[in-house]
């Protein structure tokens, strides 16, 4: 019978435990390939996610400005006293803090009671491809060649 020594024993059990520690290879290599596949999920859908907040804000800043529209046309009489001045005021880029993505534009020139604004997203943006919002008199909104009066521009 041989006799195992307190030495031995311990030898054998730090080699146990100096196997035991770290990761391997392998189990970092299916960590970052996790990792990999679930930033390529929500990366495209968290994209999309600030494309309609843009959007968003800009269909709210045409209902805004049509709002003013129609308040200084009572307050002034007519669209044609006021046609000059809404453009000064709203024919710009949008949003005017921060990296501009639209620009108005106002037609017919000058305004009538048949109006129309148009937000058009300006190239080499993150909204270029996202096609033009416009808004009417009516009410009647468009986002590129879907319009109608309900959730058009979503």
């Amino acid at each position: 019978m041989v006799m195992v020594t307190s030495t031995h024993r311990q030898n054998r059990q730090n080699r146990q435990i100096s196997h035991e520690r770290g990761f391997t290879l392998i189990e970092l290599i299916i960590v970052v390939a996790i990792i990999g596949i679930i930033a390529a999920i929500a990366i495209p859908s968290y994209q999309g996610y600030i494309e309609k907040g843009h959007r968003t804000d800009m269909m709210s800043e045409l209902q805004n400005i049509a709002s003013e529209i129609e308040s200084r046309k009572l307050a002034q009489g007519s669209y044609r006293a006021i046609s000059a001045q809404i453009k000064a005021d709203f024919a710009t880029a949008y949003p005017q803090q921060g990296t501009a993505l639209y620009t108005i534009s106002f037609s017919p020139d000058p305004l009538t009671s048949e109006w129309t604004i148009t937000a058009s997203p300006i190239d080499d943006t993150r909204m270029a491809d996202d096609g033009d919002l416009s808004l009417d008199y009516r009410g009647y909104k468009c986002r590129d060649t879907t319009c109608g009066t309900g959730d058009e521009w979503k």
